[in-house]
Formats: C-alpha cells, structure tokens, sequence
C-alpha cells in the first residue's frame, strides 16, 4: 500500500512540474509554482549537457559564402 502512495506521488508530482503552469484550473499561485519548480529542474542540468548547434558549421560557411569580402 505504501509504495503504491508513493509512486502515485511520483506521478501527481512530474505532472504537476511539466503541465501544471497549463492547468486552467488550478489557482495562480499553484501555476507559478509549477513553473519555478521546473525552472528549478532545468537549472540543475549541466551547462556542457546542453544540446549543441549542430548546424553551428554549416551557418558559418553560409555567412562565408554570402559576404565574400569580409575576412576573418
């Protein structure tokens, strides 16, 4: 019974900091806080695990190419 509660808590807690700022329902202080908490979440991520531009190479050959007379 008690692991049940808990899981259940689990969920109820991941669907309150994704979708609970969207949450018509709930009360403006409830929406905000579910919104600072995953302003939280995503702040604990490491800088150098963000996802990287991997189009950063191709961007610059295309500013290259269209401003031929710049030089670096």
């Amino acid at each position: 019974m008690n692991k049940n509660l808990i899981w259940l808590f689990v969920i109820v807690a991941i669907v309150f900091v994704t979708a609970g700022d969207s949450l018509e329902f709930m009360p403006e202080p409830l929406q905000n806080a579910s919104l600072e908490s995953r302003k939280f979440v995503v702040g604990l991520w490491p800088d150098w695990l963000k996802p990287k531009n991997t189009n950063q190479r191709t961007e610059e050959a295309l500013e290259k190419l269209e401003s031929p007379g710049k030089t670096e």
